[in-house]
């Protein structure tokens, strides 16, 4: 399994408004731009169980469950794609410098390399702008 991790660092943010965004899923698409829409169709003792995304630019819809929820620290959910597994890890954690995001993207299964070159490498190479705007749109909530 291939894993990609990028990171941003900021004293402007903290982990209780990070948190509430990036587990706000029916509001995903309003921070990343790969998703044109989100839907959290189950919870379960104040976290999300299931949910599921569309894809903007590939037209893919698929289901998503959260596998790892530990409040203000990290978030890890996995997508069943045709013959392969996206992971998305979302860990939160505090240094000298700020708080520290890290979003590490993955994928495996037979098919996974296939995944990998049409759909990760364009997850990827957006997350650095995706993580601005996390950070830019709590500073506008300060």
């Amino acid at each position: 399994m291939k894993s990609r991790a990028i990171s941003a660092t900021s004293k402007l943010i903290d982990k209780k408004e990070v948190w509430e965004m990036i587990t706000d899923i029916d509001h995903w698409s309003e921070w990343d731009f790969n998703i044109e829409h989100s839907e959290c169709i189950e919870s379960k003792a104040g976290q999300v169980g299931l949910f599921k995304v569309k894809h903007r630019s590939f037209f893919i819809t698929a289901k998503g469950i959260v596998e790892e929820f530990r409040p203000y620290e990290r978030f890890t959910f996995r997508i069943r794609l045709a013959g392969a597994r996206l992971y998305r890890k979302y860990v939160m954690e505090d240094t000298k410098e700020g708080l520290k995001v890290t979003i590490i993207t993955s994928v495996s299964g037979f098919l996974g390399w296939l995944w990998n070159v049409l759909v990760v490498k364009r997850i990827v190479s957006d997350t650095p702008e995706d993580l601005t705007i996390i950070i830019e749109q709590i500073k506008k909530q300060i």
